[in-house]
């Protein structure tokens, strides 16, 4: 698509395109697919009818047949930036159970399972770094005029997992514009005690943080084990909404403006590939709470999206949703939310 399209972006995301190669717990290897943070979240949005903007930086060798596969979905591409600088966008997952992630050794387990190794991983190492550079962008970093102009006029924003820099200026940049409703999921390498003095900073003009709770805890160890209390740590720095993702699935949602917090479940479901479930889960979030304000309906949206992520492969997958099924499962979930 492109900035001549007539019809309006109602948010932005901005995020990271890689290539995945992705071996499942159960079921088919996924070995050099769209992936990477970005199309997950923008097809949790689309999923419930939102049309976002889309801002990533990829190489020059990425499939041009991808970014179509992404507009068709009803994404704008316009602010998919192709750079010359060396960009490695392979990321290996391999599941040891149904959802538990490893990112190393990946010829390891391709001999476990007897799968031959894929060329297109040779000279693979782990991507992802322990620390993020509080100074230096990375090749994937997003810069200052990485946002096209079309897109300040979006009334909401999402910042999915990138790196220290890309957070750090997203948010005053999307703020020059538009937008009133900025969400962002943490990134790892950053949620460690000696970002302790630059989180403040980090998530201040948001109105929803999202983190889980392994990364929440490494951020407070030595301050708080507690869930809650870190929540409303977290949002004296700024945010309305805080969102702790748990590991049995459920989202534990704080908002500082009631001063209420309640357990959102996970809806059960059978475990394909969760690749990706966090990031369709934010997205369906942010479009959900844009239609009310109402943190726990989003949560539920969330929940929802998250599911129906898990149960097959591909940020593509959920689009294809049998109608109703989504509503059905939303009026089955509603009644377990439970206020704290």
């Amino acid at each position: 698509m492109s900035e001549t399209d007539l019809t309006p972006l109602n948010a932005v995301f901005g995020g990271r395109l890689q290539r995945d190669f992705i071996l499942p717990f159960e079921g088919k290897p996924q070995l050099n697919v769209l992936g990477g943070n970005l199309p997950y979240a923008a097809a949790g949005y689309a999923l419930w009818g939102g049309k976002a903007g889309l801002v990533a930086r990829v190489n020059s060798e990425f499939p041009q047949a991808w970014l179509d596969q992404l507009a068709a979905a009803g994404g704008d591409t316009s602010g998919i930036k192709r750079v010359n600088a060396p960009l490695d966008d392979r990321r290996f997952i391999v599941y040891l159970d149904p959802l538990t992630p490893r990112m190393d050794n990946p010829l390891t387990y391709f001999v476990e399972r007897g799968i031959p190794f894929p060329r297109d991983l040779i000279g693979y190492e782990t991507a992802e770094p322990r620390f993020c550079s509080k100074v230096e962008y990375e090749p994937y970093s997003l810069h200052v005029n990485d946002v096209p102009r079309l897109y300040m006029d979006a009334p909401a924003a999402h910042v999915c997992p990138i790196d220290f820099m890309s957070h750090k200026i997203m948010p005053s940049v999307l703020k020059t514009g538009l937008v009133d409703t900025l969400s962002m999921r943490s990134t790892a390498c950053y949620m460690d005690p000696t970002y302790w003095e630059d989180i403040r900073g980090l998530i201040a003009d948001l109105t929803i943080f999202m983190t889980t709770e392994a990364e929440a805890k490494r951020l407070f160890q030595g301050r708080s084990v507690d869930v809650w209390e870190i929540a409303v740590g977290l949002a004296d720095y700024g945010p309305q909404i805080i969102v702790v993702n748990m590991p049995d699935g459920s989202a534990w949602v704080y908002s500082r403006l009631q001063s209420k917090r309640w357990i959102v479940p996970a809806y059960p479901t059978r475990v394909v590939d969760p690749t990706g479930m966090l990031d369709a889960f934010d997205g369906a979030f942010l479009f959900a709470y844009r239609q009310d304000f109402d943190p726990v309906e989003a949560a539920l949206c969330g929940s929802i999206t998250a599911a129906l992520c898990m149960e097959g492969s591909g940020p593509f997958y959920i689009l294809d949703t049998l109608p109703g099924l989504k509503e059905a499962r939303l009026e089955a979930l509603r009644p377990r939310v439970r206020a704290i």
